[in-house]
């Protein structure tokens, strides 16, 4: 049994229940342990939830890294493709979404969590800056910050997304 089963597990109940009905004896239920043995990886369901979090954070880096490797080196916009492009990917995974939601249900009531995705911010933002200055990168990370509450309240539109990306990419200029 490793941690990365549980967080497996978690996430399965999640995208196939919803995070109302996650819970530490139906992730034991599903890994095929007794729900005290979950207490040996982690202190308590909070502490499982960061581990979501961190998986989540992980897998939202790699495609924005896949993104950006797919680009032309000689693209002067390089992140700012990368990170639109990235986001768009994930946008159109409705299971990952999914685990987005309850990740960020636990930044609600987690400090740590919160610290975690705050990061996140931190890097893209600082990558986004050199090419695009401030403003827009903010405006950028708004954006698709919105796009992401529409795909996590059900109001997502993977078609008109595509558009808001491509005004996106129109309305970014070089600075």
């Amino acid at each position: 049994m490793k941690k990365q089963e549980l967080v497996n597990a978690a996430i399965q109940v999640i995208q196939a229940e919803g995070i109302q009905k996650l819970s530490l004896a139906k992730i034991a239920e599903v890994v095929g342990i007794t729900k005290p043995a979950i207490f040996h990886y982690f202190k308590n369901k909070q502490d499982l939830m960061r581990a979501v979090t961190e998986f989540t954070v992980v897998e939202y880096e790699q495609t924005i890294a896949a993104e950006y490797d797919k680009l032309p080196e000689n693209d002067d916009l390089r992140h700012v493709h990368a990170f639109l492009y990235g986001n768009l990917r994930q946008l159109n995974d409705s299971e990952l979404v999914k685990i987005h939601a309850a990740s960020m249900e636990v930044l609600v009531s987690d400090d740590e969590a919160k610290k975690v995705w705050q990061n996140v911010y931190e890097r893209e933002f600082a990558k986004l800056v050199p090419e695009i200055g401030e403003i827009q990168a903010d405006l950028l990370s708004v954006a698709l910050d919105g796009m992401w509450y529409g795909a996590m309240c059900g109001v997502w539109d993977a078609n008109r997304a595509a558009s808001i990306v491509e005004y996106l990419e129109r309305i970014i200029k070089k600075e």
